[in-house]
């Protein structure tokens, strides 16, 4: 069978010259894109695992929440629903913990495909090729997929309602909002996902206005029962929205945006930013040359008439820089929040790879093979590292010593007991099926209000400090404290474990009144 062979265009450019080299067959592209996807879902599935930490938790009690109507706790007040709910259609077909990394899995390599559709009808399938395998094996992508987090599932969101606006046709631009709307519903900050599309409309205005408007209300459509629902339990409808800005403002201790460019080095490899920054050469002597016909505007102005591709890399560089401004403003800093970077650096990086690639093909053949070597190299340092879990057990049965605490719990407590904790309470939940006390709102003032939110008999669990490597607490140390607890009656030591201790709760009588 004889398949019809294309040849590049250099899309890149705005512009369509004569073909300068042969690529490989649509069929051939597409069992690429299948090969690399079946990859990405292995290494972000496995290992199943058992034992899951605090967030993590938090949307697998949400699921439990959804599916089994657990009363115990929750923090639906200010998470977002639309992972735990992905999760409780798993556990309602399969009943175990393990089903979450299976979603997980799924949910977050639909982002390598839909960055494959996104770049392919713009830039074409060659720089398509590269953003999917650079989202696809990227280490820090890799975990942050496996994570039962919101980060990648929300990017994965963002990117197909970037495809789907970019298709002709009003269903299109409906739909794309109404998957914006799931990306907010996923994770809040997904809000910024509409400064990308007023970018994108403003370099087209006329021919993109209404389907802004058209992808308006499709978002507004899908968000609307959400809101509905927070105005039924919560009284107004940002409520989660205002409680989990004030958590990052106040609640939580600020961290300085120093913290933010450490943390662009742990996401992106050294080959990722190289290119990325080839790619802003190369786009900037693209505009240059646009602007040598002596008309006026800078240099802005030429990656604007640098034809469509050209728009787009200056629609996705100034969102990111934008996103990254936004993000420095939050005194609250972790460097998973920084993920949504990876569209605008994934795609601006893949057409510089295609661009060096086109360049490379014309020099001469030592040229070529040392850029070879040279990039087998990066990619054996930068990309291979997340193969190397396949070497390991895929099933994680281990259990950390929070989930040991909890399962313990679970074992010795009546139901009608209550766990009261200041750390890692999400994880005593979740695993103990124990109704569930944060103290974190009483740090500030514990001595006088802990007896009014330690009202019921139960179990409390004090950890050591000196094993908690992260808080995110404005109080360093937590309280109630040892010589607190050794001083108190209402507290008595059950069970010792190597970073915490178990201590069986009675209030006093007149508490319980």
């Amino acid at each position: 069978m004889k398949f019809r062979v294309e040849r590049v265009r250099k899309h890149i450019s705005g512009r369509s010259p004569a073909a300068t080299e042969t690529i490989p067959t649509r069929l051939t592209y597409w069992s690429l894109l299948a090969v690399i996807l079946l990859l990405a879902l292995l290494i972000r599935t496995i290992p199943l695992t058992y034992s899951h930490f605090w967030d993590e938790t938090v949307y697998l009690q949400h699921a439990k929440v959804i599916v089994d109507g657990r009363t115990n706790y929750d923090e639906f007040d200010y998470r977002p629903p639309l992972l735990p709910f992905l999760y409780a259609l798993g556990f309602a077909a399969w009943d175990h913990v393990y089903v979450a990394n299976l979603v997980q899995g799924v949910v977050t390599t639909l982002a390598v495909l839909f960055i494959f559709l996104y770049v392919k009808p713009l830039f074409g399938p060659a720089p398509a090729m590269f953003a999917a395998f650079l989202l696809a094996f990227t280490p820090y992508f890799v975990r942050a997929s496996h994570d039962l987090l919101t980060d990648m599932p929300a990017v994965m969101f963002i990117l197909a309602a970037m495809w789907l606006f970019d298709k002709p046709g009003a269903r299109f631009a409906f739909l794309s909002g109404v998957v914006s709307a799931l990306a907010v519903q996923t994770r809040f900050t997904s809000l910024f996902v509409f400064v990308y599309f007023a970018l994108d409309a403003a370099l087209s205005l006329r021919k993109k206005f209404g389907s802004l408007v058209l992808l308006l209300a499709g978002a507004a459509v899908a968000i609307a029962p959400y809101l509905i629902w927070v105005r039924w339990n919560y009284g107004d409808f940002l409520h989660p929205f205002a409680i989990a800005r004030r958590i990052t403002d106040e609640w939580t201790a600020p961290v300085p945006p120093s913290f933010y460019y450490n943390g662009l080095l742990q996401i992106f490899p050294f080959s990722m930013l190289l290119l990325l920054g080839l790619g802003i050469l190369f786009a900037s002597a693209r505009a240059a040359r646009h602007r040598r016909t002596g008309d006026s505007g800078g240099l802005l102005a030429g990656w604007a008439e640098a034809g469509a591709p050209g728009k787009r890399q200056l629609v996705l560089l100034t969102w990111g820089l934008a996103f990254l401004a936004y993000m420095l403003s939050i005194p609250h800093k972790e460097v998973r929040y920084l993920l949504p970077l990876a569209i605008p650096v994934a795609v601006i990086s893949a057409v510089s790879l295609a661009e060096s690639v086109l360049w490379l093909s014309r020099r001469t053949i030592p040229v070529r093979v040392a850029s070879l070597l040279l990039c087998l190299v990066l990619v054996t340092v930068d990309y291979l590292p997340p193969f190397q879990k396949l070497m390991k057990p895929w099933v994680d049965r281990s259990e950390s010593e929070t989930v040991r605490i909890a399962r313990y719990l679970r074992e010795v407590s009546a139901l009608d007991d209550t766990v009261y904790a200041a750390h890692d309470f999400p994880v005593l939940a979740f695993y103990s099926e124990r109704r569930t006390v944060s103290l974190l709102p009483i740090q500030a003032n514990f001595d006088k209000a802990w007896r009014d939110l330690m009202t019921r008999p139960g179990f409390f669990v004090y950890f050591d400090p000196t094993g908690i490597t992260e808080t995110h607490s404005v109080t360093p140390s937590f309280k109630p404290d040892r010589p607190f607890l050794e001083a108190s009656p209402n507290f008595r030591a059950v069970r010792v474990f190597s970073r915490g201790t178990v201590y069986r709760y009675e209030p006093a009588r007149e508490q319980r009144r």
